[in-house]
């Protein structure tokens, strides 16, 4: 490994991305941030944010002058003010300094969307940020005589340090410390893909807000029409971890997506008009946002199974609940609702896992009769699978595939013979 200071480190460290702030406008009411995006190439996006950000944002930086601002992957939860906070880092030459200011949750989810995201086209693709040259051009702020923003610079920095004095009882040094302690105590773990390490506590005081869509044609979330959501039978989960539901019902449930099955399956729930509870991993979360937003739509249930499919037991502590509440944001973000069910990869869990459902109000979902879709891809076998088991009460696990498009309803028509009520999880 390399020791040393300087670009390359810091890319290492955010997974070879830099964020750049560029200017922030105003069009038609809705505020943006220009910002440069160095990650295997360098682009300029138009990320769409809320205006509470921007003022923020505006109060602590002079775009246009000699000073160059890198925003900063972190945040945490300031539980004295019920608000988020960031920072950036203000350059001039070859000397820098920290600036913290209150953010949205919905920043927050920008960020860790932008951080997580594999691929420059997952960046590009999701649906708060569109391509400078797609979309309007925004203008820098206007700049003061020097005496003046001399002036104004003084005042602005005695506002924010005694803003934080007052705010955080100390340094804002002293809270980054405590995040570079956390994250190096997550990056100490045994795991091959080293991550940073933030900590984010949920509140319900804080405002969510709902970023505008826009983004590629493929991945971009298609506009919903306001209808009266279907009322679905439904299964409250009174347990951390479910293995099985009330005799009389059963649920269908879905793994891996979303995919490029997910609005079949859902259509094939719908027709029937049964419940279904789907379990979507993170980065599939990125590819079709617009996948995600059509399940909820039509009224049913959607749970987080990890980001990238990792066997959690393998993981620490602090990783398993980054890797959960990641997971969490993204779903949340686009169907803006809180999701509370979790189903671990493989059904791995370990100690850790169970205290992670506890401290974030989780429960965890397994099942009582697995079809081994995945291992047959028979439609046939899969159907086979479910008329052999005992049904009643249980939690069947299939996934997105087209054997199981193919199997679904006849799964469906047999579960009704029997005289069982398919129902979403909750």
């Amino acid at each position: 490994m390399n020791h040393y200071f300087g670009k390359e480190q810091l890319m290492q460290a955010y997974q070879g991305k830099l964020l750049e702030l560029v200017a922030i406008d105003t069009e038609a009411s809705q505020p943006f941030l220009q910002i440069r995006l160095t990650f295997e190439q360098d682009i300029e996006l138009l990320w769409k944010i809320d205006a509470d950000t921007a003022n923020h944002l505006k109060a602590v930086t002079a775009l246009g002058q000699s000073h160059k601002y890198r925003l900063s992957f972190s945040s945490f939860w300031d539980a004295n003010h019920h608000q988020y906070v960031s920072f950036l880092t203000r350059t001039y030459r070859d000397q820098s300094e920290k600036v913290y200011f209150p953010c949205s949750e919905a920043y927050v989810n920008g960020l860790n969307a932008i951080k997580y995201s594999e691929q420059i086209s997952h960046i590009q693709a999701l649906h708060f940020l569109t391509s400078h040259s797609q979309s309007i051009k925004p203008v820098q702020q206007k700049t003061m005589p020097n005496r003046l923003f001399r002036k104004f610079s003084w005042i602005a920095v005695a506002t924010i340090l005694i803003t934080a004095t007052i705010s955080y009882g100390h340094s804002p040094m002293n809270k980054l410390e405590v995040i570079h302690n956390i994250t190096a105590k997550a990056n100490g773990a045994n795991n091959e893909i080293p991550i940073d390490l933030t900590v984010i506590e949920k509140s319900p005081l804080v405002d969510q807000q709902q970023t505008a869509n826009s983004s590629p044609e493929d991945s971009k979330p298609e506009p919903v029409v306001s209808v009266s959501e279907p009322i679905l039978p439904t299964s409250v989960l009174d347990e951390v971890i479910s293995y099985s539901i009330q005799a009389g019902t059963v649920a269908l449930t879905f793994d891996d997506g979303p995919s490029k099955y997910t609005k079949e399956i859902t259509d094939i729930l719908k027709n029937y008009k049964v419940g279904g509870t789907f379990f979507f991993i993170g980065k599939n979360v990125l590819k079709y946002p617009n996948h995600v937003q059509y399940v909820h739509a039509n009224g049913y249930k959607i749970g987080s199974h990890s980001m990238n499919h990792t066997d959690l037991i393998r993981l620490s502590y602090e990783k398993q609940e980054l890797d959960l509440l990641h997971t969490n944001q993204l779903i949340e973000d686009v169907i803006q609702e809180k999701v509370t069910l979790f189903r671990p990869p493989y059904g791995s869990n370990n100690e850790d896992t169970l205290q992670i459902m506890n401290n974030n109000q989780a429960k965890m979902v397994l099942w009582n009769t697995d079809t081994q879709d995945w291992k047959s891809h028979n439609a046939d076998k899969i159907m086979n699978a479910v008329r052999t088991s005992k049904t009643s009460g249980s939690i069947i696990l299939l996934h997105e595939s087209q054997a199981v498009v193919d199997a679904l309803p006849q799964i469906i028509d047999y579960l009704q013979s029997q005289d069982l009520q398919i129902v979403n999880l909750q």
